[in-house]
């Protein structure tokens, strides 16, 4: 895959700001029951975030997003290359829907610009879901998050 190359990922790494984001959809979203990603069969995941992580990203996080109306939700990666660009994506629900309100031009229609978007939902994707720590757990080496 593409995110093998180490010179294209330092290449995506250097073309963005200093506090960039970087979001990629993964394909289908993990189950309880899926073994650890660096052995199963979404291992090309495991890889590209390692890659992304070598290269100097500081933080990721994987949401659930079932709204495209695929035959299942899917995994969307986002690597923030700097903590103080993290800082957004903890904003609470009413932070989140003042930045709507002042970033988002209203409608012709009057109808709101966002259908599947506000603050409440941006909250649920804070949080990763069951299934991605239970398989995040599973990893070869145990994470430490999952010793607490």
């Amino acid at each position: 895959s593409l995110y093998k190359d180490n010179q294209f990922v330092e290449a995506l790494f250097q073309g963005l700001s200093e506090e960039g984001v970087f979001v990629a959809q993964l394909g289908e979203t993990d189950g309880i029951h899926d073994p650890a990603v660096e052995t199963g069969p979404f291992k090309d995941k495991a890889h590209m975030m390692e890659s992304l992580k070598s290269v100097g990203f500081q933080s990721m996080h994987i949401y659930d997003e079932g709204h495209p109306h695929f035959e299942a939700p899917w995994n969307i990666l986002v690597a923030f290359k700097s903590h103080k660009s993290r800082a957004s994506w903890y904003k609470t629900s009413a932070e989140i829907e003042i930045e709507i309100h002042r970033r988002l031009h209203r409608t012709k229609s009057g109808k709101p610009p966002l259908l599947y978007f506000d603050g409440s939902t941006m909250m649920n994707y804070q949080m990763p879901t069951k299934a991605q720590e239970t398989v995040y757990c599973r990893r070869e080496v145990t994470p430490w998050e999952c010793d607490v």
